[in-house]
């Protein structure tokens, strides 16, 4: 409930701050296991993915936050999953795993943190570790242009990728990475007036 509240707050906010385009959302599986991985240029990503995802999901945040109780106790009734940044997380990642497998759908920026060059950065394998270990779908979520009303920004999810098929072809997890980040790469460069095609 506390969810849908805020969700529904945030969405009304960046409809009146922001020019918002949201493509592909049909791409977004209805249930079962799925993450969503995103390129990550700003502090307004996550909300903007949660805000306009149909799905509820999960995400990641500093383990710093959770240190102030009331607001720890905010957030994670908002489905937030506590990480060490700068280490290796094991617990984390466990969790995160138990929570897809039992059929959540988890939110990702698998460059690891913000990246302002305008360029996607080689992806971690965290995303591709989950996925094989939850038999989670990837949707890939390409986020482009300015937190603005002139230029706006545009929300694209991609086609699922489907991570057991290509465990049968025989594919390891760094192999699934690079697809994911050639299929985020294609997204991010192509003109938006191409953004509806079936390759993406």
């Amino acid at each position: 409930m506390l969810y849908n509240i805020v969700k529904n707050i945030v969405k009304v906010f960046y409809r009146l701050r922001f020019k918002i385009n949201v493509i592909g959302a049909e791409n977004v599986p209805n249930d079962g296991p799925v993450l969503l991985t995103s390129n990550h240029t700003s502090l307004y990503d996550p909300p903007l993915v949660a805000a306009f995802t149909k799905r509820e999901m999960s995400f990641f945040a500093k383990s710093e936050l959770f240190k102030y109780p009331m607001f720890g106790k905010f957030i994670t009734n908002l489905n937030a999953i506590a990480v060490n940044r700068g280490k290796g997380d094991r617990a984390a990642l466990k969790v995160s795993v138990d929570a897809v497998k039992n059929g959540k759908m988890l939110l990702i920026f698998p460059e690891g943190g913000r990246n302002l060059s305008g360029k996607l950065k080689p992806l971690q394998e965290g995303a591709s570790f989950i996925a094989m270990k939850s038999n989670a779908q990837i949707v890939p979520v390409a986020i482009k242009g300015s937190y603005n009303r002139k230029e706006g920004i545009t929300l694209i999810y991609g086609k699922p990728i489907d991570v057991n098929a290509l465990i049968e072809e025989g594919k390891k997890r760094k192999e699934i990475t690079a697809i994911l980040e050639e299929r985020l790469r294609n997204m991010l460069k192509t003109p938006l007036i191409l953004d509806k095609r079936d390759k993406i």
